[in-house]
């Protein structure tokens, strides 16, 4: 199951993780909004989102897709690249923090690191920072952090440091 040519995790993610394109997400309208790769050496599942979803199905496929890939049993660790994402997901905070993540921790998540846009301040159609701040902070139990700096991300989420 590769991802089409056109669209691709980001360069940076795929060198600094080894990752390989798993599916391309598109909107109704056949833009590309989503990557979702993985590196299963590392036990890495990543997701790269660029642009903006449509609609909260579309936001909630890719996060479907990915807690399936964790039910294989195979994957421990989760990258989630929000820097060029420019659409909010306020939507559905409450489903990541009472669905995505307890299905992720069952099927043996140990650390996700989340990195974010640098931008702040998005109407919160658009805000993606401000989105992803808001589920983090109902994730407690220390697994999940945020990051604006992808080296960072990767030294926590890989080597817990």
């Amino acid at each position: 199951m590769s991802a089409s040519r056109d669209a691709r995790t980001r360069s940076d993610v795929s060198t600094k993780f080894s990752v390989e394109d798993l599916r391309v997400f598109r909107t109704a309208e056949g833009a590309a909004y989503a990557i979702v790769g993985h590196s299963p050496s590392l036990k890495l599942v990543t997701d790269t989102w660029i642009g903006g979803f449509g609609t909260e199905a579309e936001f909630r496929a890719v996060l479907e897709f990915i807690c399936e890939r964790f039910e294989t049993g195979d994957y421990s660790f989760w990258l989630a690249d929000l820097r060029f994402l420019n659409s909010g997901f306020f939507h559905s905070d409450t489903w990541l923090a009472e669905s995505v993540f307890p299905r992720v921790i069952a099927a043996g998540l140990q650390r996700e690191a989340v990195v974010v846009p640098t931008y702040q301040g998005a109407p919160p159609e658009y805000d993606a920072f401000g989105s992803a701040s808001s589920a983090l902070k109902r994730i407690t139990d220390g697994r999940v952090r945020g990051f604006s700096d992808l080296e960072k991300a990767k030294e926590w989420l890989l080597h817990g440091q």
